[in-house]
Formats: C-alpha cells, structure tokens, sequence
C-alpha cells in the first residue's frame, strides 16, 4: 500500500500558485522511490525564505528552495520543502517557460533533495538536473534546461 500525503501552502500572492499541480508533480517524483511518504510544502516570498535560510542555513539572503529532510528510512520519507515564488517569478522573466513552471523546478529539486540526492559538486548537479528535467517533461512541463539551477 502507498500512502503519500503531501500538503501545499501557498503564502504568497505575488504570482499564481497551482497547488494542485505541485502535488501532482510531487507525487510523480516520488514514485517508485519510497513506500509512504509526508511532505509539507510552503511556497513563500523573498522575506519569508530569506528568514528561513538566515535561521536555518546561516545565509542572509533569499535563494529559490530550501528542502529539510527528517526521515528516509523503510520505505517512508518525512520532509519539507519551502520555495520562493518570487524568485521563479524572476527567473521566468525572458524564459521560454512560465514561472508556474520554474515553481514546478523549485519543487522536483527540493524533493529530489529529500530523496537523498545532492548537487554539491558540477556531477552531482548535473545528474540532478538531468533527473528534474525528465520529470518535468514527463508531466508535460517545458523547461529551458540553460534555466536548470545551477547554486
């Protein structure tokens, strides 16, 4: 039996949030890797992850999503994940895609984080990158891979 229960807050009204499709690609991200899983999710402004990353991370500044893995074991994944809406709005200016779909990055990235994958060195990120596009583009989302994060 596979029990995913993944929530999404939207927090920000700076640009359209489908929370829905969030779920939706985060449910396809997981699958086949764990057996349950509980992920919350806040899509936030550049104050709020600012904050979080100062708090957490040590950083005073925004970045695009922060993802805190507390459980990856048995089968089952606990986790959050906090993404900037502000920053995908920016990102997305001059893109060939949406900034609904730099939200969508943001998101398989920071679930792929919590996952165990890790873009610490170019290898890393590339494999990572290469695994957040294919996603993408299985769910029908068009990235410009010259986008893809790269911090």
């Amino acid at each position: 039996m596979r029990k995913l229960r993944i929530a999404v807050a939207n927090r920000q009204n700076r640009t359209p949030c489908d929370c829905r499709a969030l779920r939706s690609i985060l449910a396809a991200t997981l699958r086949g890797a764990v057996r349950s899983a509980e992920v919350s999710v806040a899509v936030v402004t550049d104050d709020e992850i600012a904050a979080v990353n100062r708090r957490f991370l040590g950083r005073d500044r925004p970045t695009d999503v922060i993802a805190f893995p507390y459980c990856l074991e048995d089968g089952r994944l606990e986790g959050e994940i906090v993404i900037n809406a502000e920053e995908a709005l920016r990102r997305s200016e001059g893109a060939t895609h949406t900034a609904q779909d730099e939200l969508m990055l943001y998101a398989v990235h920071g679930m792929l984080h919590l996952l165990g994958h890790d873009d610490a060195t170019r290898a890393d990120r590339k494999r990572m990158n290469g695994r957040a596009l294919d996603i993408l583009r299985a769910a029908g989302r068009n990235i410009d891979p010259a986008m893809l994060l790269e911090d």
